[in-house]
């Protein structure tokens, strides 16, 4: 499932916040620059790391603009709709697109398990109204999974859905979304650091990735590695970016990634919202220790 689009890396943002817990429009320019400039193809917006749930919809149309704003035209930006039903994902669809978006991404409907019917025409009407490209996120923090055959149908009725972002970590269920896209015009993405190589070799053509927030060019080794053919060093590659992976989720949810963009000086601060909590002193310090020992800092 190959075409000849460059899709890469794109990173996945975690919002930055002020001290009074607003969006940090000086720290997304920052970072947008930094990702930029070290070769990342896109920025993912509205990821679960974003916080997004915290915000009120005027406030996800906020930092939608704000990344806009910050990539300028150099990188796409995707923006993601995380939503309990159809009426409110369609109105965050517009302001996204209203916003600048170049690609719209959208999750199942949160908690409720939807039938295979409803679910369809759920992504269906989304697919209809964006008037720019539509990937598909499938999320297991919703509580359940898309079926592969669901992938498949959207991806022979509708050209414009465009892409899966696959965060199973289930190599079967991957493998069989890409038995069921009949098409050589359709992306499929890791949705995880810890699959990046595994989805690479199912016919992937790149990945959403967290740890490319701070490490964009060990994400971005692995793919150009495996582009060029050599997949044992690949594949070594991988394994030392689970290595990485385990220190950044040894912190607090979410809270790792951004006290370590925080200590690259891209962020002023690493707050997150309530009831989440941040990184403590002593946290912080084993963090950069253990990244220090791997010799990435």
């Amino acid at each position: 499932m190959t075409n000849n689009r460059r899709v890469g890396v794109w990173t996945e943002l975690v919002t930055p916040f002020s001290e009074s817990l607003e969006i940090d429009h000086d720290s997304i320019r920052r970072l947008v620059d930094f990702q930029s400039a070290r070769g990342i193809q896109g920025i993912y917006v509205h990821g679960i790391s974003a916080e997004s749930l915290s915000m009120a919809e005027l406030e996800q149309a906020e930092l939608v603009s704000a990344v806009v704003r910050a990539a300028d035209g150099r990188i796409p930006v995707m923006a993601n709709l995380m939503c309990g039903g159809q009426k409110r994902a369609l109105e965050l669809l517009d302001c996204f697109v209203d916003c600048g978006a170049d690609y719209i991404c959208a999750s199942q409907p949160l908690m409720l398990p939807c039938e295979e019917g409803g679910l369809f025409d759920y992504f269906a009407a989304i697919i209809r109204r964006s008037p720019v490209p539509v990937y598909l996120y499938n999320m297991p923090q919703a509580g359940y999974l898309v079926p592969p055959g669901l992938v498949g149908r959207l991806a022979k009725e509708f050209h414009n859905f465009q892409g899966y972002k696959d965060s199973t970590q289930n190599m079967i269920h991957l493998q069989s979304v890409a038995s069921a896209v009949e098409r050589t015009d359709f992306s499929i993405l890791a949705g995880s650091d810890a699959t990046f190589y595994a989805t690479m070799a199912a016919g992937g053509e790149g990945i959403v990735s967290l740890i490319s927030l701070i490490f964009p060019n060990m994400i971005v080794r692995l793919y150009e590695t495996y582009c060029s053919g050599d997949h044992r060093s690949a594949f070594a590659q991988q394994l030392f970016i689970m290595k990485v992976r385990d220190v950044l989720k040894a912190a607090p949810l979410i809270a790792g990634y951004k006290t370590m963009v925080k200590h690259l000086e891209l962020f002023e601060t690493d707050l997150v919202r309530a009831p989440l909590t941040g990184t403590n002193e002593e946290q912080t310090k084993v963090l950069l220790q253990r990244l220090e020992e791997l010799g990435v800092l």
